[in-house]
């Protein structure tokens, strides 16, 4: 007799057609947003740290910034640097971006942990674009922040 006729197939999607790439696509991605997920912890992390929010907070009260980038003071996001401490004593030495409505620059600092208290060493703001330094503890003695 006749052959039976086979049934029609529908076509299958792009997608259906090239697995093997769609989940490389797909894993390529997330893998992506999880290393995009590290660094925004680790650069949030340090920029939240003791020794970077005490610079912070003695920049924004520094006259000197005040009338050179105005106020209110904005932390930028990429800190970079290192922090190293081992129980009640540390050292740390970063960058920093910071801006105001007139301008912006970069945060320098360096601090020392004693006796779980973060104190400034040094704390220098270069502007954007020149390099030029102000020290920023040259008028008033090194503050210190109780360990976070």
């Amino acid at each position: 007799m006749y052959p039976q006729p086979r049934p029609i197939e529908p076509e299958r999607s792009w997608v259906g057609r090239h697995p093997v790439l769609v989940a490389s696509v797909v894993g390529v991605a997330a893998l992506a947003g999880i290393i995009a997920a590290v660094l925004y912890w680790v650069f949030t992390m340090m920029g939240n740290s003791g020794p970077a929010q005490l610079a912070f907070d003695t920049a924004s009260g520094s006259p000197v910034l005040a009338r050179r980038l105005g106020s209110p003071l904005k932390k930028g996001w990429l800190v970079s640097g290192s922090i190293e401490v081992s129980g009640p004593s540390g050292r740390a030495e970063l960058s920093m971006p910071i801006s105001g409505p007139k301008g912006e620059g970069t945060l320098y600092l360096e601090a020392h942990r004693q006796a779980d208290l973060w104190q400034l060493d040094m704390l220098k703001f270069g502007p954007q674009d020149s390099e030029e330094r102000i020290d920023l503890l040259a008028t008033s003695a090194p503050p210190q922040l109780k360990s976070q």
